[in-house]
């Protein structure tokens, strides 16, 4: 395996959405190589430190997202009017 993936290759790994992997990469949660042409590249270096901070849920075998130090969970939504948010 090549020690760089593709956002495609991550996403599917982690069975979330390349958009997912994108907008990590854009607000700075995980960190990514830009190669000519605007490709993005991420190390599995890079990969498996993000994923440390990460942990997975026994009973549902599911990605379970960020925890503190302490275990707890963390939940980084954007505040309401912020733009996170769509209403029609």
């Amino acid at each position: 395996m090549s020690a760089y993936l593709t956002c495609a290759q991550v996403a599917d790994e982690l069975g979330v959405s390349v958009r997912t992997i994108t907008r990590w990469i854009d607000t700075g949660s995980l960190e990514a190589v830009r190669l000519p042409g605007g490709r993005l590249r991420i190390s599995q270096a890079t990969l498996a430190a993000h994923l440390a901070g990460w942990t997975t849920s026994s009973s549902a075998g599911a990605y379970a997202g960020p925890v503190d130090a302490s275990g707890a969970a963390q939940c980084h939504l954007p505040a309401p009017g912020t733009g996170g948010e769509s209403h029609a």
